[in-house]
């Protein structure tokens, strides 16, 4: 055997063992799903790819996730244990309201449902006036 080819089965060597630790690695891994019912308190079922999972939602976020939302969902170790909803990228629904900030042309903000007065949240058509 040349060298050249003890050279190349040594290369081969740590790419094997390169590739086995890097499967072993874990680390934070983002997901978007759309949430299936309402959330509870710090509790929000989302589907990702077709599973529901079970996600901590924190409580910054609470008036602004709600059924249907399109949301990014955080494996905070890898492991699929520790799920977080850390943001809202949409709505699968058909009425929402965007405000646009005409002085920055920025979008600022937006509504995906709205409370009636007995304090449940609607999808109900919404009409500017």
């Amino acid at each position: 055997m040349s060298a050249t080819e003890k050279q190349k089965q040594i290369i081969d060597a740590i790419t094997v063992i390169a590739q086995e630790e890097a499967k072993k690695a874990r680390g934070p891994k983002v997901e978007v799903g759309v949430v299936v019912q309402d959330p509870t308190g710090y509790q929000c079922i989302v589907r990702i790819q077709n599973t529901e999972k079970t996600c901590i939602l924190p409580e910054h976020l609470h008036a602004w996730i709600s059924k249907d939302d399109i949301v990014l969902v955080t494996d905070t170790n890898g492991t699929g244990a520790n799920l977080v909803v850390t943001g809202s990228t949409g709505s699968t629904r058909d009425q929402t309201l965007v405000v646009n900030n005409e002085n920055t042309q920025r979008l600022e903000g937006g509504v995906t449902k709205f409370a009636k007065t007995d304090g449940t949240l609607s999808d109900e058509s919404i009409v500017l006036e």
